[in-house]
């Protein structure tokens, strides 16, 4: 009985809440506009196209899931529970995955984590228990994660250390290796789906502003100002064109800059180590000129729209059309860059510890860092757990690459693709999609039927599971 009240009470919270995580799921900006962050709450159940029911699931202090699943099983689809989570303390109980694949006959858990989100091993012990609770019940024979936005980095990860033990996360090119037992021993899953999914702390690496410093953000360098009309922003569009040399300028500083703030990070972590830091656990770590929602900030690549741009090789593209065509892959995005909010505190300022940072945001790059309109390189893509890209290359299951053309994230997710070493793997876009699979122009009619019915028939195809 305390078990079913708990459930109850949960269930009716989740709904409280869930409101607020339609928007949270999905920031601002044309990238994002759609379906998810304009429609009116209603309970999950009242979303999908088959009569479905919710179950709450208890996992520990810290951590609960819900289930969403048909009020009548479907043969083949029930026996298959995808897998869905998001950090940063989102309400993942209204992920708006959920009616879709749920409307499709298959049964969803939804997994929330209310810890502290420091150090990013955090996520192993909830996730490891959703999968054991899934491994018990007779009728569930394949679960497979499905990542959409930062969700992606996190549950890659799960499966990469669930997949290599502690080696997956505590090599010498990592900024902050895992320590804690939970890393050894965890139950791995049978496929992983990236639907556009973001690439995880490499988006927030390209925002960081190289003409400004910690000590005087409001005193920007002109010669590295990227909303500068003199080096080739257009206020108008919220895009630029700008001369190879600025750009080589630019990635050089912008790199620079990460590298010192991750060398400052080190030396501080040491001296908490040795007992000489500000505090004996850790301690604050804040720096100006980053980005909050990876959708603004300084990125020359939401503002000279032909970076990242296309991807290098055809890949198949569902187009509005109805055709499939194998093709060179480009991307519809406009400029997004937001120059007004530079100033803001809470859009551009990153206010972590020490630990956090390492942990999180502190990607390694190299000498030869450099963004092109097919390429990301030079970029040490294992050097943090928040890395799709690096996570990627720990895990040979299934995997599925889904990108919406209309959203950011077509050469992250191609650039994934490529490091993956799984023998049965698949990379898709979906023409006119935004990040919530959304049309972002009337004209490309429904993408989001296009894209979860081609999840449904990867599922499905005979032989992969």
């Amino acid at each position: 009985m305390r078990k079913l009240l708990v459930g109850v009470s949960a269930l009716v919270l989740a709904g409280a809440l869930a409101g607020a995580a339609v928007h949270a799921q999905v920031p601002r900006g044309n990238e994002y506009e759609g379906e998810v962050s304009s429609r009116t709450y209603a309970p999950v159940t009242k979303r999908t196209k088959i009569p479905t029911k919710e179950t709450f699931i208890p996992l520990s202090n810290n951590a609960n899931a819900v289930m969403l699943e048909p009020v009548t099983p479907d043969p083949q689809r029930s026996k298959f529970v995808l897998l869905i989570t998001h950090p940063e303390h989102i309400n993942n109980f209204d992920y708006f995955i959920a009616p879709q694949m749920a409307s499709r006959g298959y049964r969803v858990m939804m997994v929330n984590y209310y810890g502290n989100e420091v150090i990013y091993e955090e996520y192993l012990a909830p996730l490891a228990a959703a999968v054991k609770y899934l491994r018990g019940l007779p009728d569930v024979q394949k679960i497979v994660m499905t990542g959409h936005s930062g969700g992606g980095a996190v549950l890659t990860y799960y499966q990469d250390v669930a997949e290599n033990g502690a080696k997956a996360c505590n090599g010498p090119e990592r900024m902050y290796p895992c320590k804690g037992k939970i890393v050894e021993a965890l139950p791995p899953v049978d496929g992983v789906m990236n639907l556009d999914a973001r690439a995880g702390v490499v988006e927030r690496l390209v925002t960081l502003d190289p003409a400004i410093t910690n000590e005087h953000p409001n005193v920007r360098n002109a010669a590295l100002d990227l909303f500068d009309p003199k080096n080739g922003f257009d206020p108008k569009t919220k895009s630029g064109t700008y001369t190879p040399a600025f750009e080589k300028a630019y990635l050089k500083a912008q790199a620079e800059r990460q590298r010192k703030l991750i060398a400052d990070a080190k030396a501080r972590l040491a001296l908490i180590e040795a007992g000489k830091g500000l505090y004996q656990d850790d301690e604050p770590f804040i720096y100006a000129g980053s980005s909050l929602h990876t959708n603004d900030g300084a990125a020359l690549t939401l503002s000279d729209v032909k970076l990242l741009s296309k991807t290098h090789a055809p890949h198949l593209l569902l187009k509005a059309d109805g055709t499939r065509p194998v093709q060179i892959v480009p991307t519809t995005y406009g400029g997004l860059t937001q120059p007004e909010e530079e100033d803001r505190l809470g859009y551009t300022t990153q206010e972590v510890t020490v630990r956090n940072f390492l942990s999180y945001l502190a990607m390694d790059v190299g000498p030869d860092y450099n963004i092109t309109e097919d390429r990301i390189t030079g970029v040490n893509w294992r050097s943090v757990a928040n890395s799709l890209p690096g996570n990627a290359q720990g895990v040979h299951v299934p995997s599925l690459f889904m990108a919406g053309t209309c959203a950011s994230h077509v050469v992250y997710l191609e650039t994934a693709y490529d490091l993956s070493p799984a023998a049965d793997k698949e990379f898709v876009a979906v023409e006119g999609a935004n990040h919530a699979f959304a049309a972002c122009k009337p004209e490309y009619g429904d993408p989001t039927t296009k894209a979860f019915d081609y999840v449904d028939s990867w599922l499905m195809k005979p032989g992969r599971f």
